[in-house]
């Protein structure tokens, strides 16, 4: 099952303000920095490690310099000293060397040349404990806002972050849901400039106390539903590292004009997300 998580590593230095909204960021200090993106998930191979760098703000970037490579940039990585492996193809990392457990550490290592710095970072996450699961799969055919549609699922004990990925499998401007009441009067330009922000949505569930194995129940709203379509929901139950990184990624900058850093949770010269999740499927057609 390929789990397309809709989170991307921004490819940027994150900088810190100083309490002023017009503050020029373009002045701030550039420093090279190894970008992750990867994700553990239990009892699956571990697959589609991302190591990028980032650039200095107001440069041509040259694509092939993007990805961290063994050749041009003298990476070493393991994760529990299990090494990764570059695959040319696809341009990330993986390891057959072992299948992630659940409720278990893994510590992910890199060193990387860039730019003729030798920079290193490690950053752990711990996998969610076994119990999670989607009891209803398929929930059939639904009438768009005709009653309230519902994901349940087992909770994993101590996890109380659940992120829901909507995908519309055959969506088209044609297909688009032109009458629903909450962005009215739209048009097909409309939906062809701004498809992906349709196409892709995601929800989430906080705070969940899960300290035991139970049943909850999430209720599918018309704001995560923008065609008439197939669709394939991915329920990821996630980490801390997965949790935080989600919840401030896109808040950078706090209401005083002060830049923050998103919680990365890496050591060293280290941003991005090293995470991991328990993930299931619900599948549904909704109609008109």
């Amino acid at each position: 099952m390929k789990h397309r998580i809709l989170l991307m590593v921004a490819a940027a230095a994150f900088l810190v303000g100083c309490g002023d909204p017009d503050i020029d960021i373009t002045n701030s200090e550039y420093e090279e920095k190894i970008v992750v993106e990867g994700y553990l998930y239990p009892t699956k191979a571990v697959r589609n490690i991302k190591l990028t760098r980032n650039f200095e703000l107001n440069t041509l970037v040259d694509p092939s310099e993007v990805i961290l490579t063994p050749s041009n940039n003298k990476v070493v990585a393991s994760i529990n000293d299990a090494p990764l492996v570059f695959d040319s193809r696809t341009g990330t990392y993986f390891t057959d060397d072992f299948i992630p457990e659940y409720n278990k550490a893994y510590r992910l290592k890199v060193s990387a040349e860039i730019d003729g710095q030798e920079l290193y970072t490690e950053c752990e996450t711990i996998t969610p404990a076994e119990g999670f699961k989607v009891i209803n799969k398929n929930l059939g055919t639904i009438k768009y806002r005709e009653g309230d549609p519902v994901i349940e699922f087992n909770t994993s004990p101590g996890t109380d972050f659940y992120a829901f990925s909507y995908r519309a499998e055959n969506a088209t401007v044609e297909n688009f849901i032109y009458d629903n009441p909450y962005v009215p009067d739209l048009k097909p330009e409309d939906i062809e400039e701004d498809f992906d922000d349709f196409l892709y949505q995601l929800d989430l569930m906080i705070n969940v106390e899960s300290d035991r194995d139970e049943t909850i129940k999430h209720k599918l709203s018309g704001l995560d539903m923008w065609f008439y379509s197939d669709y394939t929901v991915i329920v990821y139950a996630g980490d801390q590292n997965f949790r935080d990184y989600t919840l401030t990624v896109k808040n950078v900058q706090e209401p005083d004009g002060n830049f923050v850093e998103p919680e990365f949770y890496f050591e060293g010269d280290g941003i991005g997300i090293f995470g991991s999740a328990i993930t299931d499927e619900v599948k549904f057609n909704l109609v008109k």
